[in-house]
């Protein structure tokens, strides 16, 4: 009986949580961790955009302007279990504060090489330096908002991909205009220094109760809906990541669903420059499917957080993009709006997962494993993108088919769609025994 009165005043304390919860944490703390991934987004890419200067004035052949951007990736991997362990054990604010100053530093410096070699090392260590900034961040997400809450908060936290992929471009080609790319990387590497740091010193707390700008009753509110979750204070301990199943499982998702959507960049984008002429017609087809993406990125974020359905709210989406990818060399150039929907749609798939899928990551991972656990995941997940390239590519030279890469891809997110799936029983028993 007094188990059930208990309940019952927990119950109650936390509706008037609800009621009455500041939304501060919307209004400041998500825009800010928003505007800081979207620079680290541009200055991953920006080479992209630089890439004809650059290997004319290094004297760089194609192959090296593949591997200078492509490197990146592989210092990515370096800091993302350490970037998330010491996030968790140490701080979050300081971690990325750290990481920010290295890389905007690492970005600037890339505008003054001399030579191959150099441009190497600046993109490396760009790469290891950006690398801890995600796992850090989805931990100080997780210690700021209730289960209820994380699907939006993870969902707004990977809508910096639509947003940058819409004005990174003109603003790279901006400064192209007015100067060369050595101009294009110490301005944009200026951005986390100037904008970031600044933001993230003023906004970033590890803990509610640490934040200047949220009043005690605000702070309380918060605590009160991450008390109703069950206990997340534990202590740091990579060991308990290491030695959990579904670390390993989750990043092994991860890894299939970005190897996977690789092939989205095989035939589509292509296919959508070729159907339609001219440069502002096609600019402004291709903003359709980053803005029907940031669209499904939060209807599908926000449904997870009122049905609780995390994994099927991953596995559909996976499925049908999968389904996408697969056929997606059936389209032909006869068909120009069904490359606008399946692109659109493509895209939709490949981003609206993310929130729920974070929000199922942050359930089944025990609070100890948290920050070295997320920097596992992620880190594995981003395997995949490096690995799409060479995948494809062997495929393509061993079989000349364009179609059966695209169906391995396309069956890679799909499998990772049934993995969800076969993850649900493990997620309502995790939900049942924090409630």
């Amino acid at each position: 009986m007094q188990g059930i009165v208990m309940s019952n005043d927990k119950m109650e304390l936390t509706d008037r949580a609800r009621a009455g919860s500041t939304n501060r944490r919307w209004t400041r703390l998500i825009p800010v961790i928003l505007v800081i991934y979207i620079i680290a987004y541009i200055d991953r890419v920006n080479i992209g955009f630089g890439m004809g200067q650059i290997r004319e004035s290094l004297h760089m052949d194609a192959a090296q302007g593949g591997f200078a951007a492509g490197i990146f990736f592989i210092g990515y991997l370096v800091l993302q279990v350490p970037g998330g362990y010491l996030a968790q054990k140490w701080s979050a604010r300081k971690v990325v504060f750290c990481l920010m100053l290295g890389w905007g530093l690492c970005a600037i410096l890339a505008g003054f090489v001399a030579n191959y070699g150099q441009l190497l090392t600046a993109r490396f260590m760009l790469g290891v330096f950006e690398g801890g900034v995600q796992p850090a961040l989805m931990v100080l997400i997780n210690r700021w908002f209730p289960k209820s809450e994380k699907g939006r908060a993870f969902s707004l936290f990977i809508m910096h991909n639509p947003i940058a992929t819409v004005i990174t471009a003109p603003l790279a080609g901006l400064i192209l205009m007015h100067g060369s790319w050595r101009e294009l990387f110490v301005i944009q590497g200026l951005l986390p220094l100037l904008i970031g740091v600044g933001l993230w010193l003023w906004v970033a707390a590890d803990d509610p109760a640490e934040a200047r700008w949220l009043s005690a009753q605000e702070a309380q509110e918060i605590a009160t809906l991450k008390a109703a979750d069950g206990d997340d204070s534990a202590a740091s301990n990579w060991r308990a990541a290491v030695k959990s199943p579904y670390v390993w499982l989750l990043a092994l998702m991860g890894m299939l669903v970005w190897l996977g959507f690789y092939g989205l960049q095989l035939w589509l984008p292509t296919l959508l420059k070729t159907v339609f002429k001219g440069e502002l017609t096609v600019g402004l087809v291709a903003a359709i499917p980053p803005i029907c993406a940031a669209a499904a990125i939060w209807i599908n974020g926000r449904g997870a957080d009122r049905d609780g359905r995390y994994n099927v709210r991953v596995a559909v989406p996976l499925i049908v993009g999968g389904v996408i990818l697969a056929t997606s060399t059936l389209i032909t150039a006869n068909q120009p709006w069904l490359v606008v929907l399946a692109l659109a749609a493509a895209t939709a798939c490949q981003l609206s997962f993310f929130g729920p899928y974070w929000t199922m990551n942050s359930t089944l991972v025990r609070p100890e494993a948290v920050g070295a656990g997320f920097g596992i995941i992620n880190g594995i997940g981003n395997l995949g993108g490096l690995l799409g390239p060479y995948v494809g590519g062997w495929i393509q030279d061993t079989t000349g088919s364009l179609a059966l890469a695209s169906v391995f891809f396309g069956c890679s997110v799909i499998l990772a769609g049934i993995m969800a799936l076969a993850l649900r029983g493990a997620v309502r028993r995790r939900v049942s025994a924090d409630s």
